[in-house]
């Protein structure tokens, strides 16, 4: 933990009780104090980069080995990045399982590319096993980082780029850290802090189908999903090799057979996720043309019954889809399939 002496090396800390500046479980510096050190920063026009560290499937400690588990892992996650940081800057901690870094040493991209890898790799601070009582967890995490003045002129817009390079971090599958690039991520839109569970989310999918028709849904249906989950190609094939996108007008060359050739992959399921294109190649030479004119390097394709496929895919990332992805996408797929069936029955 920080100390008094730690302390004084910082003018901004000059004057304030410790006990206030500490978090009290894992003694690197409280949200409040951190947040306001890094406006500080801005204020005096200091470069700087900030980190935002959000502690993998943290839920699932707790609720297995119980929450004195937990936070043993939250304290030693805590010192280990306040040595690895050690005078190149401060760390505090933000809530909950999510930690945040002030690295005040550099600001340019591959200072910080080094920085971070060395936590995942090097020191092991935030990839690593941790030993509790009668058994040893192994804790990962992601990052999400963006750096004052080179990404942002504010404190707000600072912390945003730095969310959307977390969440960027979440959708590739976590354990990983993300630094922003504007040219990457400037079009990610960071899904709300609250009300972001999968009930409230599977409602709004719900109410969007009870409202529509036709074209019209499946547009409204792709746009929601695109917003939801992350930017992303959505599109629709239905038996007759008819193609309906809503979120991207560009022509596609699936080929004369590309329902057949989902059905194929599918087999008898109804979900089919991949982030691996040349097993898929490999598996299916067929698709050859579509992943490599279209650059995909995630996919996953959903079966409507009795009509068609929604694929989802991302171009030139990486990306492992998470159960809350595939939980969104089966429940669209058989609101479509209800509301078609009825549509074409009327």
């Amino acid at each position: 933990m920080y100390s008094e002496l730690d302390l004084k090396k910082y003018d901004y800390f000059e004057g304030s009780e410790i006990n206030y500046v500490l978090d009290s479980l894992t003694g690197v510096i409280s949200r409040q104090y951190i947040l306001d050190y890094a406006k500080r920063l801005i204020e005096k026009k200091i470069p700087f980069a900030m980190c935002m560290i959000d502690l993998d499937n943290f839920k699932y400690i707790n609720d297995n080995y119980g929450h004195n588990s937990g936070d043993i892992c939250l304290k030693d996650v805590a010192e280990a990045l306040r040595v690895c940081v050690g005078d190149d800057g401060l760390v505090g901690r933000f809530g909950g399982d999510e930690f945040i870094i002030v690295y005040t040493k550099a600001n340019d991209y591959d200072s910080i590319h080094d920085f971070l890898a060395r936590l995942y790799t090097q020191d092991g601070a935030v990839r690593k096993y941790i030993y509790l009582d009668k058994v040893r967890v192994f804790l990962t995490a992601t990052m999400g980082c963006a750096s004052y003045p080179n990404d942002a002129k504010d404190y707000d817009e600072l912390f945003l780029k730095m969310d959307k390079a977390l969440y960027r971090g979440k959708i590739k599958g976590r354990n990983c850290y993300i630094i922003y690039v504007h040219e990457k991520h400037k079009d990610i839109i960071v899904k709300e802090r609250g009300g972001n569970s999968l009930l409230s989310k599977l409602q709004d999918i719900e109410k969007i189908v009870d409202e529509d028709s036709g074209p019209a849904l499946i547009t409204h249906i792709t746009d929601y999903l695109y917003r939801v989950l992350h930017p992303f190609n959505a599109i629709i094939i239905d038996k007759k090799n008819n193609i309906q996108s809503g979120n991207d007008t560009r022509n596609y060359y699936f080929g004369n057979n590309a329902y057949f050739m989902l059905d194929k992959m599918l087999k008898h399921q109804d979900v089919f996720p991949s982030s691996n294109p040349g097993e898929i190649i490999e598996k299916f030479p067929e698709t050859t043309n579509i992943i490599v004119s279209r650059k995909i390097h995630a996919f996953v394709v959903v079966r409507i019954k009795k009509f068609g496929f929604i694929i989802i895919y991302e171009n030139n990332v990486t990306r492992m889809w998470q159960d809350f992805d595939l939980a969104l996408l089966y429940f669209a797929a058989n609101l479509l399939k209800d509301k078609l069936e009825k549509e074409q029955n009327k």
